[in-house]
């Protein structure tokens, strides 16, 4: 590798950690407790899952406080990312007419700055699964090969809104009404294996549904996701990226909208 591409790396680099560094900052401007008050959302969120579904609401289904917490930590980060998706280049247009850069570090950074917090909620489900019931077994060697797919998946819906976004400017209204329905389509407050064989029927069509099935096998279950939804987690994941790679192509296209 050439000192000037080494020097073009450093320096997008740079530019991805300090963006990164900007909007964590400005999250917590003023608060006196700073970054720590990260923990507290998930933190509260956890434990009032568990209190409610082991104590005052006991459910019948094996440990579903730990189900309903592997599920919400996981749409946390899906949610998130998705609904910020359409400002990111919306609310960075000074930026982009002011300087030449690849327009990917903008979805990039903000898709990082939310993998951060969640690295903070993930934290606090590894430090509480115990108590929650979970139990480390082999089968979380198969958890990186479905988390890798998922934000893949994620990514790739996020590149598409975002420029959708561009000139469909209800977009965005239209994500945030379609996630609070998806989330009920979705096996996080109910489980799957629960279901009358007629509904499970229907909620399959459901294409996030396999990963938060597998993401219950693992985590729940302590065993290896179902070979049919590894396989298809996989195969969706790596398609949606290429092809919210190829639409974000066109986003260079469409600055003149901003």
């Amino acid at each position: 590798m050439s000192s000037s591409q080494s020097l073009g790396i450093t320096k997008w680099r740079d530019l991805v950690i300090n963006l990164v560094s900007k909007e964590i900052k400005i999250r917590y401007t003023g608060a006196a407790l700073g970054f720590i008050w990260s923990l507290g959302n998930p933190l509260v969120v956890t434990l009032t899952y568990y209190v409610v579904f082991t104590y005052i609401l006991p459910s019948n289904q094996d440990r579903f406080a730990l189900h309903l917490v592997t599920g919400v930590v996981h749409w946390m980060l899906l949610s998130q990312v998705i609904s910020q998706s359409g400002e990111w280049l919306i609310n960075n247009n000074n930026l982009i007419r002011k300087l030449r850069f690849p327009r990917i570090l903008l979805p990039l950074s903000s898709a990082l700055t939310v993998i951060v917090f969640w690295g903070v909620a993930m934290i606090v489900y590894a430090i509480l699964f115990s108590l929650l019931g979970g139990i480390a077994t082999k089968a979380l060697l198969w958890y990186p090969v479905i988390l890798a797919s998922f934000i893949a998946l994620i990514m790739g819906i996020g590149l598409a809104i975002s420029v959708i976004q561009i000139t469909v400017r209800d977009t965005k209204h239209f994500v945030d009404v379609f996630l609070p329905l998806l989330f009920w389509f979705t096996p996080i407050v109910w489980m799957t294996s629960s279901l009358p064989v007629s509904t499970a029927k229907i909620v399959a069509f459901n294409p996030i549904a396999p990963y938060f099935n597998s993401f219950t096998a693992i985590l729940h279950d302590g065993v290896s996701p179902n070979n049919i939804d590894l396989l298809f987690c996989t195969i969706l994941g790596a398609t949606s990226l290429l092809i919210g790679l190829a639409i974000f192509k066109k986003a260079d296209k469409m600055v003149e909208y901003l």
